[in-house]
C-alpha cells in the first residue's frame, strides 16, 4: 500500500456502478475496502463518489 495518510471514501465501479467503502491514497490511489480483486464483475477501475456541496441559504431581506 502507499505511504502517507490515508482517507475513508466511497468509490463505485467504473463498469458496473456498485459502490464500496474504500480508502483513498495522497497519490490518488483508491482501494475499496474488503475486496483484493476489484469489483464483483471484474473491473479493477473504480471512481470517487462526489456528492455537490449544499450552499447555506441566505435569509431574505425585508
Amino acid at each position: 500500500m502507499p505511504s502517507g495518510k490515508r482517507e475513508r471514501t466511497l468509490v463505485e465501479c467504473s463498469a458496473c456502478g456498485t459502490a464500496y467503502a474504500a480508502t483513498s491514497w495522497p497519490d490518488g490511489k483508491l482501494q475499496p475496502i474488503g475486496t483484493k480483486n476489484g469489483c464483483r464483475c471484474g473491473s479493477t477501475e473504480f471512481r470517487e463518489v462526489r456528492y455537490p456541496e449544499t450552499a447555506p441559504q441566505e435569509e431574505e431581506a425585508d
